[in-house]
């Protein structure tokens, strides 16, 4: 009996300091993301591991990334300012950051690329080469023979003082006026360079042979006016410099260009032009010599990437290698993104990564990869994954860090559509939660929508969370992860989608007890901004919503945005001439008048993917029908504010959605 006492006693007092420790941690606030570090970039070399953290900086108010290596589980700079990087010559070569003022390539004006090699021992580095011209990608065949691609504008008639625009698009988010630029192939030879496309045509992601003789690319025909919907696959003789077109599909589009071998490439092929329909590209196998294209996969499921959302993971390469029985990469599935492995011989696909670990990048290593990975609802670090697919954490670069913080574990709800289909989602209950007591909820829509939420950290629900609300999420219908008939929502959108957020909402507050119904509110960007607007205008069931660089109306976004016409069409099927009326049956502004939600708007004067005016027509609107509206307009940033942009404006951002939710969820 005593025994039994002291044992609960002793349970008891382990319980109240597990309590303990977790209320001294600290609480999450705004500026959470900049104590965190981003880790991209990781490459292997001669067994030694390298790999980039970036960091924000509050009080310069901007950026900085430096070059590690991984030595003893420690990570050790051994350059600063360094974004990209490769190794030739026994050292390390890498972008000179502060390079000569001049203009683009073609433009008559002085532009110059200089690459640094940090040598043995890593010390300072030294000029390895300077270029008199400017340089986007470099595919070396020796150091003074190689590829290279480089921004040329066709169009003379630039200033500071106004815009020219004869093309479409004739804007680009993040890059801003791209009225006549295009990216031209050259070769350079010991001095000399040669151009190697139409002046009006435009190249990307060149990829080099292992045997260094032959380039592959894709390639933009040449246009003047409305751009051209696909591309062309492109190889040449590195030698010949002769190139062959490779027309495979009509109106398709190539990625992930990997050599297998010196004769054999795999690529990724996007046919939902041709198609009319939302898929995931296929993985083919093409043979240069024979002609040969096989379908390896048809993408039905599996997609490569990770397009799991995180506002401090970042984002990695899509990566593939191969071993002899297939290929690898990451994938989406549902909400986590492992590494998997696709037979060449049936097209089996079998996980390697076992667990919930989110990968952004990985590398083959040892017996084993090494990755780049966000687990559960920890910052990046980097992993060891063996052989059975264990993966166990080499460093602790974000780890001191979180744990200081109070970070809070996700409830999996899970629900059935109006479809039918079981789907499931996430609620983050609030912080120093008790019993009884009901708080105001947020439901936070992301973007896309082809893209998705997981289990991963999050901050901006994660600070809401410590500020004494309930976060919750979903992947609706139209979301990545669950295969293309899933995510194909051509001619759909606020319907299916809607009714999943909607049934999402009723489980969370049927499967919790904690969630106050009277006060639930609604967020979300870009796609999420989308629904945010149409979600007012259907239903008064949420007291406050902040819409967040959302379309108000598919009629000006299709005609505005930097993908609108084709981006609508894809979504559509269709365009304002051909039908007009279920475009504007379609848009949230339509329903403007039936709003009664108080709304905040939040858009970013440079976002050219959905353009401010798609904010100011629903502020607007809300403001002539007397509805409690207010929006903030960023100057100077664009469609990724939330996620790369300004540190201070990002944190301007959370605070004000925070203040409105304040002012409708708490008072």
């Amino acid at each position: 009996m005593h025994r039994k006492i002291l044992i609960l006693t002793l349970l008891s007092l382990m319980a109240l300091s597990a309590a303990a420790q977790v209320s001294a941690r600290k609480a999450i606030g705004s500026d959470f993301f900049t104590h965190a570090k981003r880790i991209s970039n990781l490459k292997v070399w001669d067994d030694k591991v390298f790999f980039t953290i970036s960091r924000a900086d509050k009080e310069k108010n901007n950026y900085a990334t430096d070059l590690y290596q991984l030595i003893d589980n420690r990570p050790v700079k051994i350059a600063a300012d360094v974004s990209d990087y490769f190794f030739r010559d026994s050292g390390i070569i890498f972008r000179e950051r502060k390079e000569r003022a001049g203009g683009e390539a073609g433009a008559g004006e002085e532009a110059s690329t200089a690459l640094l090699k940090l040598g043995d021992g890593f010390g300072e580095a030294d000029e390895w080469l300077r270029l008199p011209f400017r340089t986007s990608q470099i595919e070396w065949i020796e150091k003074d023979v190689f590829f290279y691609t480089a921004p040329y504008n066709h169009n003379p008639d630039k200033s500071s003082s106004y815009h020219v625009y004869d093309e479409l698009p004739f804007w680009s988010n993040g890059r801003g006026d791209v009225s006549g630029q295009r990216s031209h192939l050259y070769y350079y030879s010991r001095g000399e360079s040669r151009l190697l496309n139409d002046t009006l045509a435009s190249v990307s992601t060149p990829v080099l042979s292992p045997d260094k003789k032959t380039l592959v690319y894709t390639l933009k025909p040449a246009w003047y006016g409305k751009q051209p919907d696909g591309a062309l696959l492109v190889s040449l003789d590195a030698a010949s410099l002769e190139k062959k077109e490779w027309k495979l599909f009509d109106k398709a589009t190539y990625g992930n260009i990997t050599f297998i071998n010196n004769d054999e490439i795999v690529l990724t092929i996007n046919r939902s032009l041709e198609r009319n329909y939302i898929e995931n590209p296929g993985i083919y196998r093409l043979n240069l010599r024979s002609g040969k294209l096989t379908t390896v996969y048809d993408g039905s499921i599996y997609a490569i990437g990770n397009s799991i959302g995180s506002d401090i993971g970042g984002a990695g390469r899509a990566e593939i290698t191969f071993d002899s029985r297939g290929l690898r990469f990451v994938t989406t599935d549902v909400d986590y993104a492992p590494l998997v492995h696709l037979a060449w011989e049936n097209a089996a696909v079998t996980h390697l990564s076992k667990g919930r670990l989110s990968i952004l990048e990985y590398q083959p290593y040892a017996d084993g990869f090494l990755a780049i990975a966000q687990d559960e609802q920890q910052g990046a670090e980097i992993y060891f994954i063996d052989k059975q697919g264990e993966a166990s954490a080499l460093t602790a670069i974000n780890k001191p860090v979180f744990d200081e913080y109070n970070i809070l574990k996700t409830i999996e709800i899970k629900f059935r559509s109006k479809t039918g289909r079981e789907l499931n989602g996430y609620v983050i209950p609030p912080a120093n939660r008790q019993p009884g007591r009901k708080y105001p909820a947020i439901l936070d829509i992301h973007g896309g929508p082809k893209t998705a939420y997981g289990t991963v950290f999050f901050h901006e629900m994660q600070y809401w969370a410590n500020e004494g609300y309930a976060v919750f999420f979903t992947n609706p219908t139209g979301s990545s992860g669950r295969g293309s008939d899933f995510s194909n929502i051509r001619g759909k959108v606020g319907t299916v989608d809607y009714n999943d957020l909607m049934s999402f909402t009723d489980a969370v507050l049927a499967q919790t007890d904690f969630i106050d119904p009277d006060r639930l509110g609604v967020t979300g960007g870009s796609y999420g901004g989308l629904m945010t607007n149409w979600i007012i205008g259907h239903t008064n069931r949420f007291r406050a919503a902040a819409s967040q660089r959302g379309i108000s109306s598919w009629l000006t976004f299709s005609n505005t945005s930097d993908i609108g016409y084709s981006f609508t069409h894809n979504y559509w099927g269709t365009d304002l001439w051909k039908n007009g009326t279920q475009l504007w049956d379609a848009s949230p502004l339509k329903y403007a008048d039936r709003v009664k939600t108080p709304t905040l708007f939040i858009h970013s004067e440079q976002d050219y993917r959905c353009w401010v005016v798609e904010g100011l027509q629903m502020y607007y609107a809300l403001q002539y029908f007397g509805v409690p509206s207010r929006i903030v307009v960023f100057e100077n940033e664009n469609h990724e504010l939330s996620r790369s942009g300004k540190p201070l404006n990002r944190i301007k951002r959370l605070e004000e959605i925070k203040g409105w939710f304040d002012k409708y969820l708490k008072n």
